[in-house]
């Protein structure tokens, strides 16, 4: 339990998240958190992740609920519960009644009666169920559609979302019933009442599941609601064939293994949306994060990037660094594409990668890989000033757009995409669950590459240009592009996990977050427009930028280490070797409760330690330099340690090597 006190050092809310409620239905386990059923489970397995109730409005954006008249009844075999939800934005009126019943025989229901309050356009209303990889890569599923069943099973690979006849479309043909083998010999059973389901693999958007949706795309949107137009569906949860034997808890363990892999990517930051110079304070704060490069988006199109550029250069001299350039562009900006190159000649600051997507304004579900006659523009032009670094095409937005429009022309020399955890979901569970996602979709991106480099620019906590998970800001809101998480222990863990995932899965670089203001590592001297709603203070250095700092002093050849994690919903480690053959590790309790965790495979011998808690944020926002100069001693012995870690803590450990 988060106490209200450090509430903001560890999550950027005021208040800490409440408990989910444990349920139980006979033989089958669940968590209520809010609306939402999380890790139903029988045995040990996850049979469901997550059960939510999702209203979208036109553009996609998710109106959250309010939800009132809670009724529980609880049992030690059974519940029952209800309440009331509420949806509220410009013109959507929706309200539900929720019900969710668990019964002894270990059947789970859960009903949604809805009605429209006037005339309104959505793009959604009903159920999601999400799939965890665990359960469902490689496994076999039978789907009942209208047309009989369907058998198949799940790929490894990550299917694109198709485009049919100019509408998006999934996986393959709707159905009101999925069972999914999610372990040998025992299904997990999906039915909705209703509506029809379809599944998406949600790892084209880095989300870290498969997911069952009502109401198929094939059918377009928006619709139209009609007043008093009633919406009923009941989703049903339940399992067939064998139950494996309980698991008893205990405490996680990260296994590092004998070899090292590959190097780690080069890690890089963008600039800041502020538009502010960097000063001295701070550039001398973020020349310890040691920047691979900075990233400067340039839209030809508009006169402002010149300046842009100038910002740029500007704040790369003070970092020491070179530049990432990330261009917005079409075949009829030849003029400024030269008038580009001419500036870059007399830069004197290198440029370290250039990144080229197809100019468009806002965000599209279709949009597609940059097209080859633009990338061979853009090179024609910048290559003789830049020199042979990589050209990569791909989106700015997420990487479904290139796994639909995989590269194939050798004009492109790496590919490129977005990476943000909440693209669908914004809670602190989903942020966790998702940070496996960019493995996923690296892995999968070098297998259609061939040996071009996959750069993943840029990362960030909120999706930049929409939809939004959380709703679009009201006035008075901290803008949608914008996340409290960012200067918070949970963000700071979660980007452990995230370079750990991108890392090992063999990212050529990753630009990470912002330089300075609320977007990015530190805060900016001047403080941020809204300190009563974003929790920082000017010039605190963010937990993020200690993770980041801890990577850079190994990035001087270092290289990887696979880590992993019997429970990974708990605790990640990022391990890396240094050229010393010295190895280092960041292990982060992703969860919001202490724990103890054993760490094997790290040399014997004497090592040292750092925590970054609840009780050491402070300081190590306020004097960052005093904070990352201490450590204590720690012993390793068998290859094991055992650390104790409070909620959000990353536990930094650097071990000599043997001998």
């Amino acid at each position: 339990m988060i106490d209200a006190e450090p509430s903001r050092r560890l999550t950027g809310r005021p208040r800490p998240h409440p408990e989910p409620l444990r349920l139980r239905a006979g033989p089958v386990t669940a968590l209520l958190d809010g609306a939402d059923l999380r890790h139903v489970r029988i045995g040990g397995v996850e049979l469901v992740q997550r059960v939510y109730v999702a209203v979208r409005d036109a553009p996609w954006n998710t109106i959250p609920a309010l939800i009132e008249d809670w009724q529980h009844e609880i049992g030690d075999d059974r519940f029952r519960v209800s309440f009331r939800a509420r949806h509220r934005h410009e013109a959507i009126r929706f309200d539900w009644q929720g019900l969710i019943e668990g019964t002894p025989d270990g059947l789970l229901h859960y009903t949604m009666d809805g009605v429209c309050q006037g005339v309104f356009q959505y793009s959604k209303i009903g159920f999601n169920v999400h799939h965890a990889l665990e359960g469902a890569v490689g496994r076999p599923y039978v789907a009942m559609t209208e047309d009989g069943p369907l058998h198949g099973v799940l790929p490894q690979a990550i299917d694109p979302q198709r485009i049919v006849d100019g509408a998006l479309s999934g996986m393959f043909a709707p159905y009101r019933e999925i069972a999914l083998e999610v372990t040998d010999g025992l299904e997990a059973v999906v039915a909705l009442e209703g509506d029809l389901l379809e599944l998406q693999d949600h790892r084209n958007w880095t989300d870290a599941n498969f997911k069952s949706y009502g109401t198929p795309l094939a059918l377009g949107f928006p619709f139209d609601s009609v007043d008093g137009q009633l919406i009923r569906q009941v989703l049903t949860i339940s399992h067939r064939g064998a139950v494996p034997a309980d698991k008893p808890p205990r405490d996680p363990i990260i296994s590092v293994v004998a070899a090292a892999g590959g190097p780690l990517p080069a890690l890089g930051l963008g600039m800041p949306g502020h538009g502010w110079p960097l000063s001295e304070r701070e550039a001398a704060l973020l020349r310890e994060a040691h920047p691979a490069h900075l990233r400067v988006d340039l839209a030809l199109g508009d006169d402002a990037w010149r300046a842009a550029l100038e910002r740029a250069v500007a704040d790369a001299v003070m970092l020491g660094t070179g530049l990432e350039l990330a261009l917005s562009v079409n075949e009829s900006q030849a003029d400024a594409l030269a008038d580009l190159a001419g500036r870059l000649g007399g830069l004197g600051v290198p440029v370290m990668r250039v990144l080229i997507y197809l100019a468009a304004e806002g965000f599209s579900a279709m949009l597609g890989l940059t097209p080859a006659s633009l990338l061979r523009l853009v090179r024609q032009h910048l290559e003789p000033v830049t020199g042979p670094v990589v050209f990569a095409g791909g989106t700015n937005q997420n990487f479904s757009d290139i796994n639909r429009d995989r590269p194939s022309d050798p004009a492109l020399t790496g590919v490129c995409f977005s990476i943000s955890p909440t693209v669908h979901a914004a809670d602190d569970a989903s942020l966790m669950e998702n940070m496996a996602g960019g493995g996923e979709v690296v892995r999968m991106a070098r297998s259609f590459s061939g040996d071009r480099a996959i750069c993943v620019s840029p990362l960030t906590l909120a999706t930049r240009f929409g939809p939004y998970p959380d709703g679009p800001a009201s006035p008075g809101d901290l803008p949608a592009a914008v996340d409290v998480r960012q200067p918070s222990l949970l963000g700071a863990c979660w980007t452990v996990g995230a370079l750990k995932a991108l890392s090992e899965a063999g990212a050529a670089s990753v630009t990470l977050y912002e330089t300075t203001g609320w977007r990015g590592i530190v805060e900016a001297d001047a403080g941020n427009a809204m300190p009563a709603r974003f929790p920082s203070q000017p010039g605190d250095a963010f937990p993020i930028y200690h993770v980041l700092a801890d990577v850079g002093e190994w990035s001087e050849g270092g290289r990887i280490v696979p880590a992993g994690s019997d429970d990974p919903l708990r605790v990640v480690a990022l391990v890396v070797e240094t050229a010393d053959d010295a190895r280092h590790a960041l292990i982060a309790n992703v969860s919001p409760s202490p724990l103890r965790v054993i760490v094997e495979g790290l040399p014997d011998g004497p090592a040292r330690l750092r925590e970054l808690d609840s009780s050491s944020a402070e300081s190590a926002a306020t004097d960052p330099v005093a904070f990352r100069s201490t450590s204590s001693p720690v012993a390793i012995s068998g290859g094991r340690l055992t650390l104790e870690l409070g909620p959000y803590a990353v536990a930094r450990v650097d071990a000599a090597a043997e001998g």
